[in-house]
């Protein structure tokens, strides 16, 4: 009768027991002794493991690129599970200027997955080229679903009007229902960094075209010491030729505290910095929702802070144009005064 792990082939718990197990589970595992850190940072584990929560990535060329990561789908994972979060006050004393001398990548990669309850309903891959038109223009990733041939798009099974779309109260259902993981893999860093909120911050109605839109936000350090910058996606819902729900969009935007859209130069410095975890950026379970909700709190009230400020400072800047006017035109009518006083003389 076997008296310790050693004594189970390690056929029978990398066959029978670990496969059983999920990410979580296994780092634990990892760390109870250097056997079972053996056996749980087998390849084909978590390659199985990372491949069933973001299907997308079972697309060949993203494959291959990460059989190339030091840890292979295992490093994936471990950057990609749940999502980039700032865990730390913004105004934190260890901020790391950026400072990233690796050369920059030919290739954005974007691999995202959209899931109704526990159903993929969208999954694909994009590839965005590095070119000095995309460094210099406002960061938009856009992904339609009649244009990218390597989708798999189906229709969420909601009874929906086919002309007035979805119905005001079903709203909350699929704030609940639809997650969406959008993981971007930089090749040259060889790491990679999920930039959506899992779940929906918001979910809302165009009333112009009928259309639900659903709405990620994950705020991360700027470019600056004390900086934030909000990246949103957004899925656009829409009723096809059947009775129900299907992605037609996928966009992925960022901005600053002033509203001002990032450019593809200053969005890859702060995404790169994010990916390898510095000035406060952590992925970690435990981050979770609640702290990704508590950073979106604070983005909204900075700006609102911000807003204040430069209203003050507008109000401030009138008051003095006011006051210098309001001296001149005093000065002008005593100097006409005396001079015509001069002139009675």
């Amino acid at each position: 009768m076997p008296t310790s792990l050693s004594d189970i082939h390690p056929d029978i718990i990398q066959t029978h027991i670990l496969p059983r197990q999920d990410a979580r589970s296994l780092s634990t595992l990892a760390t109870v002794s250097s056997y079972l850190n053996t056996l749980c940072s087998d390849h084909t584990l978590w390659s199985h493991i990372s491949k069933s929560t973001w299907p997308s990535i079972t697309h060949p060329l993203v494959d291959d690129i990460i059989s190339t990561f030091p840890g292979g789908h295992k490093s994936l994972f471990q950057d990609s599970f749940p999502s980039l979060t700032t865990t730390v006050n913004r105004h934190h004393s260890r901020y790391n200027k950026i400072n990233i001398t690796h050369p920059l990548p030919s290739q954005l990669i974007s691999a995202v997955d959209i899931r109704y309850q526990t159903d993929i309903i969208y999954s694909t891959v994009q590839f965005t080229d590095i070119t000095t038109d995309f460094l210099s223009s406002e960061l938009l990733i856009k992904l339609k679903a009649d244009e990218t041939s390597n989708n798999n798009n189906r229709y969420i099974d909601m009874k929906v009007d086919e002309f007035a779309g979805v119905e005001e109260e079903k709203l909350p259902h699929l704030k609940d229902s639809v997650t969406l993981n959008w993981i971007i893999i930089d090749p040259t860093l060889k790491r990679t960094g999920n930039l959506s909120t899992i779940k929906p911050v918001a979910v809302k109605k165009d009333w112009t075209t009928n259309e639900t839109l659903v709405q990620y936000v994950t705020v991360l350090p700027g470019c600056d010491p004390g900086e934030m910058v909000k990246c949103r996606i957004q899925v656009v819902l829409g009723v096809g030729h059947k009775v129900g729900l299907k992605v037609k969009e996928v966009t992925l935007m960022a901005s600053n505290l002033g509203s001002c859209c990032l450019k593809g130069r200053e969005f890859l410095v702060i995404l790169r910095r994010a990916i390898i975890e510095e000035n406060n950026i952590v992925t970690r379970v435990a981050a979770g929702e609640k702290e990704g909700r508590k950073r979106r709190l604070e983005f909204k009230e900075v700006k609102r802070q911000r807003r204040e400020l430069l209203r003050m400072e507008e109000d401030k800047r009138d008051s003095d144009i006011v006051k210098k006017s309001i001296g001149l035109l005093v000065s002008f009518c005593f100097s006409v005064y005396f001079f015509s006083l001069m002139m009675l003389q």
